[in-house]
């Protein structure tokens, strides 16, 4: 059996610096076409990165680990702020924010830095898990790359399935989605050596070291990420399970060992419940989490991980390898993971947004388990100590960094036009906080909750979800609200409607964005689970006559608009195309507007509540 404390780094230093070198590819692009006129905005690789970026970035301006800094309410003396699922999974979210802030680097520079820094480390840590595994470093470097530079397609989601419209597709590299899961990605593979060793240790005294280690690494991961370490604790009730029917006599030594870890996350999950059960009312609804019992049998990872078991088989009927082999049982609880990961719910009876683990985690894990069994079936006609010729393993890198440059190529040209819209933002963002300094945003009363921040109209709503990555205002709507905890669900349907009576719509342009509009419109009226069925496992189709009760609603809202409204919250600031600027009328029934400035490619005006305005 190889031992891991021989892995020679050298393979899996180079195959890290080219993944940083190709996750950077968007960014490289980015400052590249802007040139001088860059504002330092970093490329996203998912949607949800603004919510994660204005979070860190309230982090690094001191705000408290409660903080909404959307709507700019924070956790204050007298004033409570109820747990999100940000505040409770801190861990990644203050080992940014707490360096950052000591260096003097802003929101999205940190976010640059740790794209970097994921794609070196998963990378090296998937290297280190192979060359455990397999003893050929040569392998596990050109095999770490296929798990990263695949890992897009083996979710079902990027160019190659673009092609075929699928309902969801997601760009890029999906383990690059900063800060979840990118900060804590690397912290599985690891987990999963730590693991291994405790397994394969010859001394019980070792093998309770390795299982120490191995708990407080998960205990990590469950203030890190849900979908990791749940995936986590899928796979390590699949390889207890696994170890014991492979190695019956050494029961007691595998017992003792995951009941360390068990111990461990006991310790952890008693905090953690208790944050999450001051969770706010609407955060299980927004996060789409569903009662049933259905099974979920029919995903690619799923088949990937029978198709490993299939070769697992072949080879202990076939080539000779021993069923116990350590290695065999090891890719063996790797390959059931997703089936416990996916069907968990036939017994709890909870289903949360599944998909996270189809492209967060179970992707790579099977990738991974492909790459080994099928390194160890090759080793198997020969010896043991067989390595993979360089040649060979050189041409598989290429590939693997080829499909990489065709996800990130891709990626780059669909959202190159948003990328730019969010430099053009960045620059507001910098001309709101420097607004900041004056307008009562860093006051004593507002840091302690005794008065709100000044509030910020965007007539984009792309614009108004980064612009908190840079500045300390509050938005009165962005898609990212319910990210975070807002007092009812009422309430964000309200910002939303007075977001379109800013906008100067009428109820005939509502209802003519229904049905031309993108899903965006859908999403602020019927959730995300009604418009992106694959993001939940019972779905409900959104019924035409469902559409017409909203529009009715937002007629009434409009004509019953009043003062009392416009002053809940008051505007400060408002923030418009310069070139697309909306109609004014109902902004100016309620406001008065100074001249404006320009900034960029956008005109911010200082707005002030008009004195008895009826």
């Amino acid at each position: 059996m190889h031992e891991s404390t021989s892995v020679r780094w050298k393979w899996g230093i180079f195959a890290a610096v080219a993944m940083a070198l190709l996750a950077l590819y968007p960014q490289i692009n980015l400052c590249l076409v802007r040139g001088r006129d860059w504002n330092g905005a970093y490329v996203t690789v998912h949607g949800d990165e603004a919510a994660y970026s204005a979070y860190i970035q309230a982090l690094i301006d001191g705000r408290p680990r409660r903080n909404n800094p959307y709507t700019g309410r924070d956790d204050a003396p007298g004033l409570p702020q109820p747990e999100s699922l940000f505040s409770i999974q801190f861990i990644p979210a203050y080992a940014i924010a707490l360096p950052a802030r000591a260096l003097g680097v802003a929101g999205p520079t940190a976010f640059i830095l740790l794209l970097v820094l994921t794609a070196f480390l998963a990378t090296l840590t998937i290297f280190w898990l192979l060359t455990t595994l397999t003893g050929d470093d040569r392998l596990a470097a050109a095999g770490a790359l296929v798990a990263l530079c695949f890992g897009t397609l083996a979710a079902g989601e990027g160019e190659i399935f673009g092609l075929l419209h699928t309902s969801f597709t997601a760009d890029s590299f999906l383990f690059l989605r900063r800060y979840q899961p990118a900060a804590a990605f690397p912290l599985f593979f690891i987990l999963c050596v730590l693991v291994w060793r405790m397994l394969t240790t010859k001394t019980v005294r070792s093998s309770l070291f390795w299982a120490t280690l191995s708990g407080f690494l998960f205990a990590i991961l469950i203030f890190s990420y849900f979908y990791l370490w749940t995936a986590a604790a899928a796979w390590l009730a699949c390889v207890a399970v696994v170890w014991l029917a492979g190695h019956p006599r050494d029961w007691k030594r595998t017992v003792a060992s995951f009941s360390l870890i068990g111990g461990w996350a006991t310790v952890a999950l008693v905090p953690y419940a208790l944050l999450l059960s001051h969770r706010a009312v609407n955060t299980d609804a927004g996060q789409l989490l569903e009662i049933s019992h259905a099974p979920d049998l029919f995903r690619i990872s799923e088949f990937m991980g029978m198709a490993i078991l299939l070769a697992l088989v072949f080879g202990v009927t076939r080539r000779g390898i021993s069923y116990n082999d350590r290695r065999v049982l090891f890719l063996g609880s790797l390959a059931l993971t997703p089936l416990a990961t996916f069907n968990q719910q036939i017994i709890t009876g909870r289903s949360l947004q599944p998909f996270h683990y189809q492209w967060f985690i179970v992707n790579y894990l099977m990738l991974i388990a492909i790459v080994a069994t099928a390194f160890i079936l090759w080793q198997e006609r020969g010896s043991m100590s067989r390595r993979l010729p360089g040649r060979i393993a050189g041409l598989i890198a290429l590939v693997a960094l080829g499909m990489g440059t065709i996800e990130m190529a891709g990626a780059t040209r669909r959202t190159a036009s948003y990328a730019r819209l969010c430099d053009e933002a960045v620059k507001v963002g910098q001309w709101l906080a420097e607004a900041a300094k004056h307008d009562g945003t860093q006051s004593d009363e507002v840091r302690e909750g005794r008065a709100p921040r000044p509030m910020v109209f965007s007539s984009s709503l792309p614009v108004a979800s980064i612009l908190p990555t840079v500045a300390p205002q509050a938005m009165l709507f962005a898609w990212h609200l319910n990210s975070f905890p807002i007092s009812t669900l009422a309430e964000s349907r309200e910002l939303f409607f007075k977001y379109l009576y800013y906008s100067g719509a009428d109820e005939k342009e509502l209802e003519q964005s229904f049905l031309e509009e993108g899903p965006e419109i859908l999403f602020a009226f019927f959730g995300a689970q009604r418009v992106l069925p694959d993001m939940v496992v019972n779905t409900k189709p959104i019924a035409l006559r469902e559409a017409g009760v909203q529009v009715m609603k937002y007629g009434a809202f409009i004509r019953s608009f009043t003062r009392i409204d416009a002053a809940t919250p008051a505007l400060a600031y408002v923030v418009v195309p310069t070139d697309a600027q909306p109609n004014f009328s109902n902004i100016d029934r309620w406001y008065e507007r100074d001249a404006g400035e320009r900034v960029g490619i956008f005109t911010v005006y200082r707005v002030r509540l008009r004195p008895g305005a009826k």
